[in-house]
């Protein structure tokens, strides 16, 4: 390929050059959307164009000290044609010049994106090909969505594949586990039976049900600060036949992505941590499965009796009558089957419905599809007060989707047989024993309350 100009970049030890061709234009450096555990050479994220693109510093690339953002000759430039998923971060744009064929001498090393030398005044300047260099990393991609009067169109795929994941915060950040590896969510509050020798992850033993887990501080696990909060929730998660609790700061969602929304990076992660990203709107979440958490397994393999455990579960197995996602309603605790859940979502206001009944409190739009809202505190003629932790949590049922608005979420557990107690009642259809008759929850028929 021939160049016939290009744009003269310079760092403090080198000057490059990359084909005008592949630049669209030049801006100074805007704030950028940070990526926690973002791959090699990949600094955030940042909307150009009505398009979010990945940040990639050049200078990280080369295996050089990173750009400063700070710095006044600091620059952005935004691609074209199969690149403009992507920006560079360069350290200062110098000149644009016309190659002259007698100065520049052409260089053929597969996979390096060194691709020509180019003398210019009396310096050499190494011209890249940014296809090359980008390769070099995994990069984060986000499709380009349809924009129209400012609103991004979406899509209604309902016949698409999707993954369901529980959606959780550690230090401010967003990460998410694939569902099918939870068992259940409990609270925090556990006297931790010390294990010596063990790592500065591991608090310790807890006793759930009879049998002995090892509860990691995920937050630790991954170097973020720890605080203790009434919000903190331990993830007890099953993998291989071997069971372990995460404890995080909140939880935060239960969601599901499109396939196509779910790009897995393994290789771009130090240590085995994240699987990879799911691209929820503009924003990203870090995301980890089975690979991830086999990981944390074997490190920690010395405190799990995974011969034991499985023994105790396939015991405890034959007894579980459901699971149940448990919530508050004005201080106290209801439940109802966590089969019929779509997804938790955080407050947003309804939009009224003139001459609609007294429980509706309106409808939103979520995606595209519209949700109706009814009011669990008018059915069970509680005072309906919304507050910083209130949530939605939206169900199928039969074939429609509900929400409903609830104070905050509490656990999402396994009931056994004899912890369930009928109750024939027009709203509850059982009474939860749990924590040994310590802790009872009226469980609600949601299809009652539904078609009631």
């Amino acid at each position: 390929m021939k160049i016939q100009e290009i744009l003269i970049i310079k760092n403090s030890q080198e000057n490059y050059g990359i084909s005008t061709e592949d630049i669209n234009q030049i801006y100074r450096v805007p704030s950028l959307m940070d990526l926690p555990l973002r791959p090699k050479g990949t600094r955030g994220l940042y909307g150009l164009g009505g398009n979010i693109v990945s940040i990639v510093d050049v200078n990280i690339l080369l295996d050089m000290p990173e750009v400063d953002l700070q710095a006044t000759n600091s620059r952005l430039l935004s691609l074209n044609g199969n690149l403009s998923s992507n920006a560079l971060l360069v350290s200062e744009v110098y000149n644009t010049v016309d190659i002259k064929e007698s100065d520049i001498e052409y260089i053929d090393i597969p996979n390096d994106p060194v691709i020509a030398i180019y003398k210019y005044k009396d310096s050499l300047v190494q011209v890249l090909s940014l296809a090359t260099l980008i390769s070099k990393i995994s990069k984060v991609k986000i499709d380009s969505r349809e924009v129209n009067s400012g609103k991004v169109k979406h899509i209604d795929t309902k016949e698409e594949n999707s993954t369901k994941f529980l959606i959780f915060a550690m230090s401010k950040e967003r990460f998410a586990l694939n569902i099918d590896y939870l068992r259940e969510i409990i609270l925090s509050d556990f006297n931790y039976t010390d294990i010596a020798g063990s790592s500065q992850d591991l608090l310790g033993l807890i006793t759930l049900r009879e049998e002995l887990i090892a509860v990691i501080d995920l937050r630790s696990y991954y170097g973020f600060s720890t605080q203790k909060s009434e919000k903190n929730r331990i993830l007890i998660t099953s993998c291989a036949g071997e069971t372990i609790g995460l404890l995080v700061d909140d939880i935060i969602d239960i969601k599901s992505f499109a396939d196509r929304d779910i790009e897995y990076m393994k290789e771009s992660f130090q240590e085995n941590k994240i699987s990879g990203v799911i691209h929820d709107n503009n924003s990203l979440i870090s995301f980890f499965d089975e690979e991830v958490l086999k990981t944390i397994f074997l490190k920690n393999s010395t405190y799990i009796d995974s011969t034991s455990k499985r023994e105790i579960k396939a015991e405890d197995s034959s007894t579980i009558a459901q699971e149940v996602i448990i919530f508050k309603l004005a201080g106290k605790e209801y439940a109802f089957d966590v089969e019929y859940v779509a997804e938790i979502i955080d407050i947003v206001d309804a939009t009224k419905v003139v001459y609609s009944d007294e429980n509706i409190e309106g409808v939103i739009n979520i995606r595209g599809r519209i949700v109706t809202i009814m009011s669990l505190f008018k059915k069970l003629g509680i005072p309906t007060k919304i507050n910083k932790d209130s949530k939605i949590v939206v169900c199928d049922i039969n074939e429609e989707r509900i929400g409903f608005v609830v104070d905050s979420i509490s656990d999402i557990i396994d009931v056994k047989t004899d912890e369930l107690r009928t109750q024939d009642d027009e709203l509850f259809s059982n009474v939860l024993h749990l924590e040994d008759g310590h802790r009872l929850i009226l469980s609600m028929d949601i299809q009652k309350i539904v078609s009631n």
